[in-house]
């Protein structure tokens, strides 16, 4: 049957064409090479720092060096001793509000909390870290076993899609029990941490890598500064020679000036017409301390926790400290939000999809309380909220002000009910007529007493209110009224 063209031009206007969808072809690439899965950052300089040899490094820094450890310390136990708590999504459906408290009861008290926060951290110190999922089953539920941590130091290989660049897994070699294996783990069981990943970098960046060098230096100079007082403390030791020594005289006198050592038995017996002596340094000796103190403050500053170093300088007060405290407690929140964002990401979001069938949206844990409250600032801040009349006392403040102050919580006994917050009133200190006559008029300052000279000028103030005392007043000229001492 012939289609009437007509007919066919018209049903094709009537349907308007549909949009172009978007591409989903993958383009680009983030430049980052996998040769094999041996993950290379080209913009590492240092071989000292590249792949497993920097894991080795930033292990020595950690250990042997108090800055590095105080600084690493700072960053991570606000984390640590913050609130961590499950929220459930924004009006949560029954189903939901039942997957919250799976996830907080598995996460937060089947389990410990703590051990996953500081394997997590471990991020900080290497660049990344991981943790593999485990599971066991109880009755009609999927619960977790543990959060096995994987140590940075056991990562061999990247398993990475060739064509999303996107990780498929990880390849690990070390110790277990008495042996050395190789464990591949997919990413399906996996929740890896990284710290400033760039591209498809994997490993991150470890927050030690910037104060490597001064690490570095710094741990040169206290061995300068060690050597320099062992020689400088005891002086170098010489020896002059008498005439015609023979041969075996100069080389035991040359034995006995290098291993000669300061101790409870120390002496020399010398012959006939030699002499012995200790020789320091003279002039003007560089003192490394004031280096070191500049290394140590680089190595906090790389981790903006300079305010670690105020007290141990002449300079610096406590409001420089406030100021940088939160400028480096910002920057905790960010990497709590990390840790947060990954854990709902992968492990939270399994535990519900193996125990809810069609979730949509998901339960979070998040961190609360990063920084410390100081009671006098929270003091201050409610009592000016509750005078403005923006917050009134009641039962969850209550409860709120006794756990953030670690108070007990309420007895038995009755209490008296809590006075009702009075409403803000302006008091006068004379009531104002309901028709002013003409010759009254507000003024903006107090009138001076009669016979002062000041009275022509009262007068002929701008009208206004007194500010003065805080409270408004109604004022009159002086040539019509005698004013009360109490005004004054």
């Amino acid at each position: 049957m012939l289609l009437n063209p007509l007919r066919w031009l018209r049903l094709s206007e009537s349907q308007p064409a549909k949009a172009p969808g978007p591409p989903t072809a993958e383009v680009g690439t983030t430049g980052t090479p996998f040769f094999s899965g041996y993950l290379r950052d080209l913009g590492e300089y240092n071989p000292a720092l590249e792949g497993l040899s920097a894991f080795s490094t930033y292990e020595k820094m950690r250990r042997s060096d108090a800055q590095v450890a105080a600084t690493l310390m700072a960053m991570k136990l606000p984390i640590r001793s913050a609130e961590w708590t499950v929220s459930a999504p924004a009006n949560p459906t029954p189903v939901e509000e039942e997957a919250t408290r799976l996830v907080r009861e598995c996460l937060l008290e089947e389990i410990k909390f703590n051990d996953v926060l500081r394997n997590a951290l471990l991020m900080l110190d290497f660049g990344c870290a991981a943790h593999a999922d485990h599971w066991y089953i109880d009755g009609n539920r999927v619960r977790i076993e543990k959060l096995k941590p994987l140590l940075p130091v056991t990562f061999q290989r990247w398993i990475v899609d060739r064509e999303t660049e996107e990780l498929l897994g990880i390849e690990q070699y070390g110790a277990k029990g008495d042996t050395y294996v190789t464990v591949t783990v997919e990413k399906e069981r996996l929740a890896l941490f990284t710290h400033e990943q760039e591209g498809a970098n994997f490993a991150g960046r470890s927050m030690l890598r910037c104060a490597y060098q001064h690490w570095y230096i710094k741990s040169n100079l206290y061995k300068i500064d060690a050597i320099s007082i062992e020689r400088n403390g005891m002086g170098v030791p010489y020896a002059i020679m008498a005439e015609n020594a023979k041969k075996e005289d100069r080389e035991t006198a040359l034995a006995y000036v290098e291993k000669l050592s300061t101790h409870e038995k120390a002496g020399i017996v010398l012959p006939n017409g030699w002499v012995f002596g200790l020789k320091g340094v003279e002039g003007t000796l560089r003192d490394p301390k004031e280096s070191i103190a500049h290394h140590n403050m680089m190595i906090a500053m790389s981790a903006l926790a300079q305010f670690m170093m105020l007290g141990q300088s002449a300079g610096g007060n406590r409001a420089l400290g406030e100021s940088l405290g939160d400028f480096f407690y910002m920057g905790l929140q960010a990497t709590a939000k990390a840790i947060s964002e990954e854990l709902s990401r992968t492990t939270i979001r399994r535990l519900c999809d193996y125990n809810f069938a069609g979730l949509k949206r998901y339960p979070k844990v998040v961190a609360q309380k990063i920084q410390g409250i100081e009671f006098g600032t929270l003091y201050a801040a409610l009592k000016d909220l509750a005078g403005a009349g923006l917050v009134q006392g009641d039962d969850e403040l209550e409860a709120y002000l006794r756990r953030t102050m670690g108070l007990p919580r309420p007895g038995q006994a009755p209490r008296p009910a809590r006075p009702a917050v009075p409403a803000k009133v302006s008091l006068m200190v004379a009531p104002a007529p309901a028709a002013l006559p003409a010759w009254v008029k507000l003024t903006t300052r107090r009138p001076p007493p009669a016979g002062s000279g000041e009275a022509g000028r009262a007068r002929s103030s701008t009208p206004g209110i007194i500010s003065g005392s805080g409270e408004p007043r109604f004022l009159f000229p002086v040539d019509k009224i005698k004013w009360p001492e109490s005004i004054y």
